[in-house]
Order: C-alpha cells, then structure tokens, then sequence
C-alpha cells in the first residue's frame, strides 16, 4: 500500500469512518537504525501520541531481512508513539523483493521465524506485534511452515493475504487455505 495510505489519505479514512485501528504504509528497514526524525516525517500521527486527527490508533508497518535490524527499528516506532508493530512479508513488489523484503521473505520460513523472533524478544510482551502474510510466493507449498513460523515466533495476530506473490492482486483469492488453518489453530 505504498504511496496509497500516506498521512493526507490516513487522515481522511479515519476521519469519515469508525475504524478500530490504521496500519502504516511500510518503512523498508535496510540495514540502520532510523532516526525518530524519519518516522515523524513519514508518520506525523506520531506527534499525536500515535493517533489520527480522529483518535484511530496507527501501528507502523516495517519491512525488512535483517532480525537485529527489523527488532532495533520496531524499538525506535514504539518509541515514537506507534500502537505496536506490523511486519511485512506480503508486498509483492519487484523492487522490494529485488531487495530481500517483502514476500519474498516466504521463501524462507526459517527467516522469517528469525525476524518475528528478534522483533517480539525486542518489544517484550507488553506490545502488540503483528505479522502480513500472502499463502506463499510461487505457490502454496510452504503455506504451513510460513504460518507455523509466525505463530511459533509468537506474533500476536496474524493477517493472510489469500494469495500468493505469483498471483499479485488477481482473482481468485484462495480463501479454503485460510479456513483449514482456522481449523488448525
């Protein structure tokens, strides 16, 4: 949702609609520790101790490869008022997975159980850590490992896209997929 969920267009939904809660577009985590400065820019509800004009809640969305990275980057957002962390691993981007980001990250279950594990060792338990998903980049075949990653990891919610990164944004959605893991779990 880059370049769609800026500020202006954060504002405007909160504004006209009850929504319990807004997620950021994403901060690419490369290989630094952002200052506070960029997550003002980026996120000025952060100056309002973390809410829209309207009083939504917004939790910063990170995307990134690296644990120790990803889990110093979602210390800096809780630090400037984000309502917890959501890591991406759905953006199907051909520049975010040329760098590593994103869903191309389902490649590799065990990464990802690195990054969610640095991330919630990181926040501790009193912040709510959230994880984006597609069913799997070219296909479904890593769909459980992926899933038992995160869940592993102890993220506090999980978000599927039913999709995969080889199918983009195309019809169908593969919803079955996310009903027999709700029989699962």
């Amino acid at each position: 949702m880059e370049g769609v969920l800026d500020p202006l267009m954060r504002n405007l939904l909160t504004s006209i609609n009850c929504y319990d809660l807004c997620i950021s577009e994403f901060v690419r985590v490369i290989d630094a520790l952002l200052p506070a400065q960029v997550y003002y820019r980026m996120f000025p509800e952060m100056r309002n101790n973390g809410f829209t004009q309207s009083g939504t809640p917004i939790r910063i969305q990170l995307l990134g490869q690296h644990p120790m990275w990803m889990a110093e980057n979602a210390l800096r957002a809780i630090e400037v008022g984000s309502h917890g962390v959501d890591i991406n691993f759905g953006c199907p981007a051909k520049a975010v997975n040329k760098s590593k980001g994103g869903a191309v990250l389902l490649k590799d279950p065990e990464q990802i159980f690195k990054i969610v594990s640095a991330v919630r060792q990181a926040l501790g338990a009193e912040h709510i850590l959230s994880v984006k998903i597609r069913l799997g980049f070219d296909d479904a075949s890593l769909f459980d490992e992926i899933v038992d990653a995160v869940v592993t990891a102890n993220a506090d919610t999980l978000s599927i896209h039913a999709r995969t990164k080889a199918d983009g944004y195309r019809p169908p959605a593969y919803w079955h997929f996310i009903g027999q893991l709700s029989e699962k779990y």
